[in-house]
């Protein structure tokens, strides 16, 4: 090989190799979900994200299950979840869901749980040991569709500020423990990560004045609590003022029809799409989701948006907190549109 070849050669090479391996990062996660046996065999390339609502139990073993008197055989209750996935210290990051979401106004009233601002979520993301070429995996501890919530709200916003590269654990940590996989309850040292957030993505997020225009449009509305929140039966948040659900807007409870009972895993892509046409949506039409405050919306936002493929799905950010302040906007109850 001639001399200006071997230059030439050694030139490039670095370039290539950084390219390369850029390349083979930012192709790490399979999708918008991944399993716990795909996780296993690639805790050393991804960050791990733990988001818990109690982070005492991200360092506590779980006790054992209390024995329900009344079950068959005296059969044990759920195993609680305590401990974290085991990996690399700096490779798993526990998330206060505090840290989440942050309070806001929007149209003359206080809103609670709103979206991080650019700086606070940039702040959190180097905290958590996260760059903008990281790969992430979020995990939660999945013992209720609260705790997905958490997951797909995390996933969201890291959407939204143009983190490409993020996964949710399909069934999280639960399913990780119940498949006798290791567990840790090593304080998190994750920290260290160089994050330049971008600007947030419209595509995701729709404000009252999108509400307003949908109403009787072919933009759907998607109410994503419980029936009784919709139907106004209940309250189902503090947050709320008005009961009941957002004129036009059909009932999609997240817990019952978006995940799997047993083990709070996702529903099939099919199976969203099917379920949709039974509740009288279209699973690719543009779509408004809200909730109480936008937080449980964003589970609806994931499976249409990222399972489904629906790239016209948002979330309503304020949600009810804002609407039912406003005296000028409707509340319907008792009634199924």
């Amino acid at each position: 090989m001639s001399i200006l070849k071997k230059a030439c050669l050694y030139a490039v090479s670095p370039a290539l190799i950084v390219v390369f391996t850029a390349s083979s990062y930012a192709e790490a996660l399979p999708g918008p979900l991944v399993e716990t046996d795909w996780l296993s065999k690639n805790l050393d390339k991804v960050q791990i994200l733990d988001v818990r609502t109690n982070p005492k139990t991200f360092k506590k073993k779980a006790k054992k299950p209390a024995v329900n008197p009344c079950g068959v055989g005296g059969a044990a209750t759920k195993m609680p979840v305590g401990g974290h996935i085991a990996t690399n210290k700096k490779k798993i990051a526990l998330v206060k869901w505090i840290k989440v979401h942050s309070r806001g106004e929007s149209n003359g009233v206080k809103v609670q749980a709103m979206n991080l601002n650019k700086e606070k979520f940039a702040k959190l993301m180097k905290k958590s040991g996260v760059s903008n070429d990281t790969a992430v995996v979020i995990t939660n501890n999945a013992e209720t569709p609260e705790d997905i919530m958490l997951a797909t709200r995390l996933y969201w916003t890291m959407k939204y500020y143009g983190h490409v590269n993020v996964a949710i654990l399909n069934g999280g940590t639960y399913k990780w423990i119940k498949e006798k996989r290791d567990i840790s309850t090593d304080k998190s040292k994750a920290g260290g990560g160089k994050y330049e957030a971008k600007e947030g993505n419209p595509a995701l997020v729709a404000n009252m004045a999108d509400v307003k225009a949908a109403m009787g449009s072919d933009t759907q509305l998607v109410d994503s609590r419980p029936l009784s929140g919709y139907l106004g039966l209940s309250p189902t948040s503090k947050l709320v003022t008005r009961q009941g659900h957002i004129p036009t807007a059909k009932s999609w409870p997240v817990a019952t029809s978006l995940l799997n009972n047993d083990s709070l895993t996702f529903q099939t892509a099919a199976n969203i799409k099917a379920t949709a046409a039974a509740l009288g949506l279209d699973a690719s039409k543009a779509t408004i989701s809200y909730s109480d405050t936008g937080s449980f919306a964003t589970l609806t936002w994931f499976a249409l948006h990222e399972i489904a493929g629906n790239t016209g799905a948002k979330v309503y950010d304020a949600s009810l907190n804002e609407w039912t302040q406003i005296a000028d906007n409707k509340v319907a109850a008792m009634t199924v549109e």
